[in-house]
């Protein structure tokens, strides 16, 4: 069962996330905040409404807390931090390069662990990618110290 505090805490991570990346979205240029900005606050309001719930139905929540942790509880932890790094460094590498890197940090959390798949998406994807967003939409990817 889940405990009070740790839906608390938990709650209060998403929050904490959320400011910062509606922080970081704020300046994106010709109105790109929206959806980021909409999406961020829309994670703050469940979270409000997790800790709501933990004050009026404390009896659905184990009392005692245990923090034993499996790799497959952490995987979607893994997921979301490698997510944040991704957004951050697509600025630093440059959109591609960072994609690239980012494609085989997921494929390795999730278990996929056979090269020849991994480089298979990659030809496939990234020429796709490419043709889409810079020859059919002409818009310009952010160029990093790589690409």
């Amino acid at each position: 069962m889940i405990t009070i505090w740790g839906e608390r805490i938990a709650a209060g991570l998403c929050v904490l996330v959320a400011l910062f990346m509606g922080y970081v979205a704020w300046d994106f240029p010709a109105h790109g905040e929206q959806f980021p900005v909409f999406s961020c606050a829309a994670i703050i309001f469940i979270s409000i409404l997790m800790v709501i719930r933990t004050v009026t139905t404390p009896a659905a929540f184990d009392a005692r807390f245990r923090a034993v942790f499996s790799i497959e509880q952490i995987k979607p932890l893994l997921l979301t931090a490698a997510t944040v790094v991704y957004v951050l460094m697509m600025f630093e590498l440059g959109y591609y390069t960072a994609s690239a890197l980012f494609l085989v940090a997921v494929s390795y959390v999730v278990g996929v662990r056979n090269l020849k798949i991994i480089a298979l998406t990659a030809l496939v994807t990234f020429p796709l990618m490419y043709a889409f967003f810079e020859l059919f939409l002409h818009a310009d990817m952010p160029r990093g110290i790589l690409i």
